[in-house]
């Protein structure tokens, strides 16, 4: 039987970056936004039997608002903690309960950690690494991991934004002295899938370049 790859967030430079890697032997799911809308989390059979049929899951899917939160309206927060969040959990689940040998990859983010301008961002993508930490797998060969990274520079969610000033600032503060790329989370999601040992599980792998690092 092939393998099936299920990437939610197939118009990421990350998705992008990953597929010039697969296999052309396998089988990669890319459901379209309209066609999955992670806003409503009310699956249907056909959505239920792709992400059971799934065995590697690459979860990108979120959204970041540069609306303060006291002025955004309930539905557009609900929605954001859908996407973030609740789509997230509720494919896990599925996935989790229905297969035994599935490895599961979410995007997660230092604002995760170290907070966002955005707050309900911030709690969400806590809220997921709580998630992935705490989330006991049931079988041997199943994986559930958390790729944390700062900035990413080429991603389309950095490249809308408005405040470049704070974008710059952070990358002169970083060690490293430069942002991440999406090639560069791609590499690592790649290796995870196919490269690494399935030891490791419930982790939540911060990529910063040290720049939290104070001794």
């Amino acid at each position: 039987m092939s393998e099936k790859i299920l990437i939610i967030g197939k118009n990421s430079k990350i998705s992008k970056e990953l597929l010039k890697k697969i296999p052309k032997n396998k089988t990669v799911i890319q459901p379209s936004k309209y066609v999955w809308n992670m806003e409503d989390i009310n699956f249907d059979k056909i959505k239920i039997a792709s992400i059971k049929k799934a065995n590697k899951i690459l979860l990108l899917q979120s959204f970041i608002s540069s609306t303060p939160f006291l002025k955004r309206n309930s539905i557009d927060i609900q929605n954001q903690v859908s996407v973030n969040l609740l789509s997230v959990v509720k494919i896990c689940e599925i996935a989790l309960q229905n297969n035994k040998n599935v490895k599961i990859i979410i995007l997660g983010s230092e604002s995760g950690v170290k907070g966002s301008f955005d707050i309900v961002y911030a709690l969400t993508k806590s809220a997921i690494h709580k998630y992935v930490e705490e989330r006991q797998i049931k079988y041997p060969k199943q994986q559930l991991i958390c790729i944390a990274p700062s900035t990413i520079i080429d991603a389309n969610m950095t490249l809308k934004r408005k405040d470049k000033k704070n974008i710059k600032k952070s990358i002169r503060a970083n060690p490293k002295k430069r942002g991440i790329l999406s090639k560069e989370i791609s590499n690592l999601i790649y290796s995870l899938f196919y490269e690494q040992t399935d030891y490791l599980s419930n982790t939540v792998i911060r990529i910063d370049g040290g720049k939290f690092a104070r001794m």
